[in-house]
């Protein structure tokens, strides 16, 4: 039922603050959703975090996972390079490694190289008269080096050039030999040439 326009017109006072009483406070319902609206917000904002922060977490463990798991992989690579560049240079050796091995041995083995010494003075037809070692350290000694030594000496009797390529050929052997010193003179007995010889062979011991 719809009021006249003059209706309110003709009301009292007093008539007029009731019906006001029965109008909605505006200002009171606006604040009202304002509230719900900021409770709302904060409701979504809490139970968001805690629904996402798993996935954060998860997201957050993969990337520093991922950041390992490169560098590792960098890691082999490299180590994979290194590997390629060795193997690279151990077949650029070759056979030569037989030899680095052979020139500087593990262990002294003092008759192999007697027996080197007698077959260079046959092939030059010179006659040995006599070859001695001195003493040979065959356990290794952590104090010094491990590159050891010793010293021999030798007597051969003969023709003079086949002396002289007798020496030369020492220094070619696959062992490695320094002369220390050389000298050739005359036997008291039947005045015949002698070489005198003293060396030094080089091994190492592990």
């Amino acid at each position: 039922m719809q009021l006249p326009k003059s209706y309110f017109k003709n009301l009292s006072a007093t008539k007029y603050r009731e019906y006001l009483k029965l109008l909605p406070n505006i200002q009171q319902e606006n604040t009202s959703n304002f509230v719900a609206l900021v409770l709302t917000l904060i409701a979504l904002c809490f139970f968001g975090i805690f629904a996402i922060n798993p996935t954060l977490s998860t997201i957050f463990s993969l990337k520093k996972q991922l950041a390992d798991d490169t560098a590792v992989d960098q890691q082999l690579e490299t180590k994979i390079n290194n590997l390629s560049s060795l193997e690279q240079q151990y077949n650029v050796l070759g056979s030569n490694l037989t030899n680095i091995y052979n020139a500087v041995p593990q262990n002294p083995n003092a008759p192999l190289l007697t027996a080197q010494v007698a077959a260079v003075a046959q092939k030059h037809n010179l006659t040995l008269t006599s070859y001695r070692v001195a003493e040979v350290q065959l356990v290794a000694d952590t104090k010094i080096s491990k590159v050891q030594s010793f010293i021999f000496t030798l007597q051969v009797q003969g023709n003079y050039n086949d002396m002289i390529a007798f020496t030369q050929e020492l220094s070619k052997l696959t062992r490695i030999i320094t002369v220390e010193s050389m000298e050739i003179g005359r036997t008291t007995q039947d005045n015949s040439l002698e070489l005198t010889l003293r060396g030094r062979q080089y091994y190492k011991q592990l």
